[in-house]
């Protein structure tokens, strides 16, 4: 979840670093904007798959089945 003033690490930082480490996918939550980015690795580099709001689902490349609803998320808060 990105906390404030942390912004650049979720989206700058742990993108390089999840390169590469070779991590699959990331998601980032933003509770001020109430999305959830979701980032696949694509020949070394992130490529955005979608920024998905509250009237949305998420998907997850390397789970095919796997769904969130963005809502859900927030209401857990």
């Amino acid at each position: 979840m990105t906390i404030p003033g942390d912004a650049r690490r979720d989206t700058v930082d742990k993108r390089l670093d999840y390169a590469e480490a070779a991590i699959p996918e990331y998601w980032i939550v933003d509770p001020q904007d109430e999305t959830v980015t979701v980032l696949t690795l694509v020949n070394g580099e992130y490529e955005e798959r979608g920024v998905f709001n509250k009237e949305e689902s998420a998907a997850c490349a390397c789970l095919p089945d796997f769904l969130v609803v963005v809502q859900d998320i927030f209401a857990a808060e």
